[in-house]
């Protein structure tokens, strides 16, 4: 029998979990008559779900006759691969094929009807645009792991000029909270602080145990402790179960706790923590000097304002790093990373 449980990150494992209440949400949204927004963003800390969460909607949209589904690279020229997406993914296509002129990049040739050529990539998207809404049809545009970058830019910023010409797209992004926020930040593309964000939330706890008990035969009690250990982390899930199908366990040891660290740090731990600004490092370094979790404690320790302090709390938070515990206390909201942070320390 083959590990049912994956380490690889960007591909749907085979024992999931879904996140149904936010997948009905941006669904139906976008289903909607009149649609609130026709943009969504969704962000998580790394190995939270969204990429999961992007590839169920992206199939659940292939399976409507009236959509058309395109996921673009944002390391590419994203306009001119959404024209020849359009062009091979479209029922329509013999509306297009015409002999009067054509349009060629990329190694890609499209032939259009018309009284003049087309000179440009976006008068070509605006054209085969115009003919889907004649047929009702719909694309919905997937990016997964944006960031501010060259191509991204010129995308959005077109692609914001498409909506307000009324033409059918709708625009599905994953990001870190990071990179979603500098994206929002560019000054031609502060429309996105009016699009949804939908920021991934912990899986259900008592799915992840009944999930151990079934694939994996381990009773109840140990299912559940095994469990609480992910604190509802996506990948700490796939980790957990993969180490203890790999080796054989069914309940919590210390041998399980080398293994699953072991996966933490090295697949994700590593690279949310260096990618932190210094004075957020130095948060989370107090925090674990600080049982209780007192902000109060932790300002006093690194000398900080009340007023810098929440800010670099609610920044913290919206990165997926920590959780606010109760009044005046935050904590990790990732498993283990408390011991792997306390590790760290004597490193820096």
């Amino acid at each position: 029998m083959q590990n049912p449980f994956s380490l690889v990150f960007g591909k749907e494992p085979k024992t999931l979990i879904p996140n149904v209440n936010q997948f009905d949400e941006i669904k139906d949204s976008f289903l909607s008559s009149n649609p609130v927004s026709t943009t969504t963003l969704i962000t998580g800390v790394r190995g939270s779900g969204k990429t999961v969460l992007l590839t169920r909607l992206n199939k659940y949209f292939e399976t409507l006759d009236d959509w058309i589904v395109i996921e673009l690279n944002p390391e590419t020229d994203m306009l001119e691969y959404l024209a020849s997406s359009i062009y091979e993914n479209s029922t329509s296509k013999f509306h297009f094929i015409k002999k009067e002129f054509s349009f060629s990049f990329s190694g890609v040739s499209i032939k259009l009807s018309g009284d003049k050529p087309v000179s440009n990539v976006i008068t070509l998207i605006e054209k085969m645009l115009g003919i889907l809404k004649k047929e009702n049809k719909k694309i919905l545009v997937s990016i997964d792991d944006v960031s501010s970058n060259k191509n991204v830019r010129t995308f959005v910023q077109q692609y914001q000029i498409f909506i307000r010409n009324d033409y059918p797209l709708f625009l599905l992004m994953t990001g870190l909270y990071e990179n979603v926020r500098c994206l929002q930040n560019e000054k031609s593309l502060t429309f996105l602080y009016r699009a949804p964000m939908v920021n991934i939330c912990p899986l259900s706890m008592i799915s992840i145990a009944e999930s151990f008990n079934h694939l994996l035969n381990i009773n109840k009690s140990d299912a559940i402790e095994l469990a609480k250990l992910t604190k509802g982390y996506a990948f700490a899930y796939q980790a957990l179960g993969y180490e203890l199908f790999k080796n054989n366990i069914r309940k919590v040891t210390e041998e399980l706790i080398v293994y699953f660290d072991q996966s933490l740090r090295d697949y994700v731990y590593e690279k949310v923590f260096f990618d932190l600004p210094e004075i957020e490092k130095n948060i989370i370094f107090a925090l674990t000097e600080c049982e209780e979790g007192n902000i109060s404690e932790i300002m006093e320790k690194l000398k900080i304002t009340k007023g810098s302090m929440c800010q670099y709390r609610d920044r913290l938070i919206k990165k997926g790093i920590i959780v606010q515990s109760g009044w005046g206390k935050i904590d990790f909201a990732l498993p283990r990373f408390r011991e792997y942070v306390t590790l760290q320390y004597y490193f820096e």
